[in-house]
């Protein structure tokens, strides 16, 4: 299975991301499920309570075992508090593995 989620590059209130933030959320990703792939930095935006939210983010793609679905949740619920958001973007898709070669 794989987990997605968004990292972004501002707060809610337009302040860059420090650093030392993003390391530690991914260093987290490493330690605790062996790996990750971040993607290139993309812009959205979305709408909560009548106010728009305009972002850029890096997709955080995760390989894990079906039975770690939950903590793969807790992770991204983490990961959003060291971010300071209001929400996180959660997906689960079925699939993927690493081979060893």
């Amino acid at each position: 299975m794989i987990f997605v989620t968004r990292l972004v590059t501002h707060d809610n209130d337009g302040q860059p991301i420090p650093a030392a933030v993003l390391n530690c959320i991914l260093r987290e990703a490493e330690a605790r499920f062996g790996g990750y792939t971040l993607g290139n930095p993309e812009s959205g935006s979305w709408i909560e309570g009548g106010i728009r939210y305009a972002e850029t983010s890096c997709r955080l793609e995760v390989v894990i075992a079906a039975g770690r679905i939950a903590e793969a949740r807790e992770f991204v619920i983490w990961s959003g508090k060291e971010l300071h958001q209001l929400a996180m973007f959660f997906e689960i898709r079925d699939g993927g593995e690493i081979i060893d070669i």
